[in-house]
Formats: structure tokens, C-alpha cells, sequence
């Protein structure tokens, strides 16, 4: 059997009232017989902030992002679509363990939500 590729997104979100890096969600596990482009990044918390990506493979990526937006539920807070996902371009091999973290401006109780997007290759 070949191998298949298709795309494909995760969802995280979590209630957070800090303004210490807190974790968006349970972590997103790749498995072994995959690799994964992650090409998109969004995070959003009602309070604004910065959101991290870590991948346990590659250690020394920074991956510190500015929120897209403060509207959980929409790509922006008008709902007009008008939040920028971020681009990326990088590549993982599983198994690995991919978490989202948030840093919020203010520690006002509030839904983070992260997502990635990906396009994955299966042997």
C-alpha cells in the first residue's frame, strides 16, 4: 500500500485566568506513522497576549506568536474573518507531542483557543 497525504487541523481550547504561560487544552499526539507540514497557527484569549508552539522533537524552536485575536469563537472579533492565521512551513515526524501555550496580558478568567493546520503524510 502507498502512502496518503491529506489536510487537516486541531482544535484546543482551555479556560485561563493567569498571566503565566498556561497550557491551551491536552496535548496533540502525532503518531508514529505519520509526519506532519504544519503550515498554520491561530490562538486567541479574550485578553490579548502571545501564545507559544512546542513540538518535543525540535527543542530549540522559540515559536512565541502575538494572539490573531480576541474572539475565541471567529477569526476575529467582528466574525468577519478579517484575524491573519500565521504561516509556517515546518515539518514533524512522529511520534511527537505538539502543545500550545498562552501568556495572556491580563489574568482575567477567559477561553483560550488555539489551532494548527497541517497537511499529513501516512506510510
Amino acid at each position: 500500500m502507498g502512502m496518503a497525504t491529506w489536510s487537516d487541523s486541531r482544535v484546543v481550547s482551555g479556560t485561563v485566568a493567569s498571566t503565566s504561560e498556561t497550557q491551551i487544552g491536552s496535548d496533540i499526539n502525532i503518531p508514529q506513522n505519520q509526519t506532519w507540514l504544519i503550515g498554520g497557527l491561530y490562538a486567541s484569549h479574550p485578553q490579548g497576549g502571545t501564545y507559544r508552539i512546542a513540538v518535543d522533537s525540535l527543542p530549540g524552536m522559540n515559536g512565541v506568536r502575538i494572539h490573531n485575536s480576541v474572539e475565541g469563537g471567529s477569526l476575529s472579533a467582528a466574525g468577519n474573518g478579517s484575524s491573519e492565521i500565521y504561516p509556517t512551513n515546518f515539518v514533524v515526524q512522529g511520534p511527537a507531542v505538539v502543545q500550545l501555550f498562552t501568556t495572556n496580558d491580563a489574568a482575567t478568567s477567559g477561553t483560550s483557543v488555539g489551532m494548527i493546520n497541517y497537511q499529513v503524510t501516512q506510510a
